[in-house]
């Protein structure tokens, strides 16, 4: 590593210059230059943990070397992409917690078969099985040519290390590039501060919004992978899982390969718009921003009885989700008006939407958009009348219908009908349906969401992950 130009300052005697180090960080609580021991109360600058076990660099630094990697990566034609594990890249389960028809179908024998193409491991040191996302190896080798990688995860560091281990057995694509709860810096949260690149290039991969609160505009929220019955349960889902029905996503148009589709043209249109121009003012939130409100621009949305009657409509999830799509929002219905979003066929707005030849659609419409980075056809997310609603309910497997059309042509991430039933448990959207209405309480519906998502990783992995 390299340090920061010698600065000097005047010692007691005018005619001898004393050299002041600036102490740009610490090596096992030394100074790597000059070797003094650090202050105790000098709580300056970040820990880097993950990079060398006692590393800590002052801002100084940090900002010297994000200056110098960015320079490194745009001339390398990349970008930084950080990658969450759990419910993004694959889904875990204690060997506890495995259901009875899992053991049935044989799912911990499947995990110990000498094949080099399974996608399902024991973690033998932590009694867990893994699943990788289907498409997850592709994935990481395309994403590889576009960005330098980083791990982040709220488990801790030895799941995140065997994670890695199964998803970079050669140590390619992560080297010294796996973060996890113990380098975070804020309790609960991840932060690009621990990440030695700049902001500017930084895409974020993550099925937790909340988790980001800082960085959201760096953030391609993941639909969940629930591939395991615990994790269903975990979540609410009183249905079987995909383990449980011997579905999975399709590595064709899955979660995975969907959202690499996303990162090409984002990738593409920061270099290619910038060939004229310098490179380093380039920033990847605004392409971003750019590419979602491309998803549902042209349409004007009136939602009916899909918020809490007291709530201002501009201020709930759903409605800013679609105005981040591109898409218009307004609270009453012309000839200007595209969509109606409902959840009842008998509101008034419903049944103008009949009349009149409007799209009539689900809440789920948008979130499906929102996941697919398309528009999704109308047709697919039509308002189902209350006694459907139940049977569709007891039909659904994590969000897909358990019919074997549905086993080959439906995916997780991209299914009609939305593969973790949307309706449940996004927290993106933050609402859920009950039998009556949307609900569109966005505070509630995200504590109730990272309460949830702290459960499922506090059973998984102890700490809580995201």
């Amino acid at each position: 590593m390299s340090i920061s130009p010698d600065k000097f300052a005047t010692g007691p005697s005018k005619n001898v210059q004393v050299e002041l180090c600036p102490h740009p960080g610490y090596f096992g609580g030394l100074c790597f230059r000059c070797g003094k021991p650090r202050d105790e109360e000098d709580v300056s600058g970040v820990a880097f943990g993950y990079i060398h076990k006692g590393l800590r660099l002052g801002t100084s630094e940090i900002d010297r070397l994000r200056g110098a990697d960015l320079k490194n990566l745009l001339r390398e034609r990349k970008l930084v992409l950080i990658l969450d594990l759990d419910h993004t890249l694959i889904n875990s389960t204690k060997l506890q917690d495995i259901s009875s028809a899992e053991n049935e179908l044989g799912i911990r024998t499947a995990a110990l078969k000498d094949d080099p193409d399974r996608s399902i491991f024991t973690l033998d040191s932590m009694q867990m099985l893994t699943k990788l996302r289907p498409f997850v190896h592709k994935f990481l080798k395309e994403a590889s040519n576009m960005f330098e990688m980083y791990i982040y995860t709220m488990g801790d560091k030895a799941y995140a290390i065997e994670i890695a281990k199964l998803l970079d057995p050669t140590n390619v694509y992560f080297p010294s590039k796996v973060i996890s709860n113990s380098d975070c810096t804020q309790r609960h949260q991840k932060g690009l501060d621990v990440i030695l690149g700049a902001e500017s290039v930084a895409v974020i991969l993550d099925d937790t919004e909340y988790v980001w609160q800082k960085h959201k505009e760096n953030l391609i929220l993941m639909e969940r992978y629930h591939y395991f019955a615990s994790s269903c349960r975990q979540f609410g889902f009183g249905v079987r899982s995909l383990s449980e029905s011997m579905q999975d996503e399709r590595e064709s148009d899955g979660a995975l390969a969907t959202v690499l589709d996303v990162l090409k043209r984002i990738h593409a249109i920061f270099f290619d718009t910038a060939a004229e121009t310098d490179l380093s003012s380039q920033d990847v939130r605004q392409v971003i921003k750019a590419v979602r409100k491309e998803v549902l621009k042209g349409c004007k949305l009136v939602f009916s009885r899909v918020f809490p009657n007291n709530a201002r409509p501009q201020e709930q999830m759903m409605w800013k989700m679609a105005e981040h799509l591109g898409a218009v929002c307004s609270t009453d219905v012309d000839s200007t008006v595209t969509h109606v979003v409902a959840v009842d066929l008998g509101t008034e707005k419903a049944r103008w939407a009949v009349g009149n030849k409007k799209f009539l659609v689900h809440p789920r419409w948008i979130e499906a958009a929102n996941f697919r980075w398309h528009r999704q056809p109308e047709e697919d997310f039509h308002v189902i009348p209350p006694k459907e609603k139940s049977r569709d309910k007891v039909n659904a497997v994590c969000g897909q219908k358990e019919t074997s059309k549905d086993k080959e042509e439906n995916t997780v991430a991209g299914e009609k009908e939305t593969s973790n039933d949307r309706k449940e448990e996004n927290d993106v959207a933050d609402q859920k349906e009950t039998s009556n209405d949307y609900d569109g309480n966005d505070v509630d519906g995200q504590k109730k969401d990272d309460a949830k998502e702290n459960a499922v990783v506090t059973a998984a992995t102890g700490p809580a992950d995201s």
